[in-house]
């Protein structure tokens, strides 16, 4: 658990603990250290699968979304209260710790981005008519243990307030 205001010199120097671009990434990187990707294509009879996903292992990630998570902005100077994230129950923080590297957490994922199941019908109304039918979905899931809306950022600091838009698609593909 966190303590508000206090701050370990993982350096060992005995200097301050300062935003610099030196210390941003000391330890660890936004950087995978591993990539890969898989993708298949199943055929059964007039059915055909597909999928393409991708795995990411040892990037980090700062979770700046977390890092506003605390009771100092719950309540406006107007008179009016504000919503917090949830993640503020993790270190119970009063006032804003943005240097503390307990937001820095580990981002590696895999995700699926994409996955379509299809049937092929080879007479469609004349002979000459055929016809696949397929359903696809676009970024279809991630499995990580990354607490964020989404571990996949540019530039290693998470400031996602939305997550990215799965897609659901219905496509029918007419040849003669």
């Amino acid at each position: 658990m966190p303590v508000e205001g206090l701050y370990v010199d993982r350096s060992g120097n005995g200097t301050n603990v300062t935003a610099s671009e030196n210390n941003k990434y000391r330890f660890h990187s936004p950087q995978a250290k591993f990539l890969m990707g898989i993708n298949s294509r199943l055929n059964y009879k007039k059915w055909d699968f597909y999928f393409s996903g991708r795995l990411s292992v040892g990037n980090y990630v700062y979770n700046n979304v977390s890092t506003g998570a605390n009771y100092s902005n719950f309540y406006y100077s107007t008179g009016y209260f504000n919503n917090i994230p949830s993640s503020v129950n993790d270190t119970q923080f009063y006032s804003l710790q943005s240097f503390s590297d307990f937001y820095v957490k580990n981002a590696s994922f895999f995700k699926m981005d994409n996955m379509s199941l299809g049937y092929n019908i080879e007479q469609l109304f004349t002979q000459k008519l055929k016809a696949r039918v397929s359903f696809t979905a676009q970024n279809a899931f991630f499995i990580t243990k990354y607490k964020g809306i989404d571990p996949e950022v540019n530039g290693g600091i998470d400031n996602n307030l939305y997550p990215r838009a799965r897609v659901f698609m219905l496509g029918i593909n007419l040849t003669y």
